[in-house]
């Protein structure tokens, strides 16, 4: 069963995703672009989700967020904070 977005909260911690192949699994439920992020890997349940992934998809600007229930994330450049469920 997915999580109710609009009452999950971030009290649950996190991770810093940061660089090249870094990578988190698990259930995250919201990710914070630190600085300006390009994804290998976006598993989840954000539909056209093929549009931000690969290294010649869209950067995704520092200071975004992207809400949605994830469960890999693996970069190809940038940092971001993935927030557990």
């Amino acid at each position: 069963m997915q999580p109710n977005i609009r009452t999950t909260n971030r009290l649950s911690g996190g991770q810093l995703i940061t660089g090249t192949g870094g990578t988190a699994t698990g259930e995250i439920i919201s990710i914070d672009v630190i600085a300006d992020a390009k994804f290998n890997v976006l598993t989840g349940n954000v539909s056209s989700v093929a549009n931000v992934t690969s290294g010649s998809a869209l950067t995704i600007p520092a200071g975004r967020t992207i809400d949605g229930y994830f469960t890999t994330i693996t970069l190809h450049s940038g940092t971001v904070i993935a927030y557990n469920k």
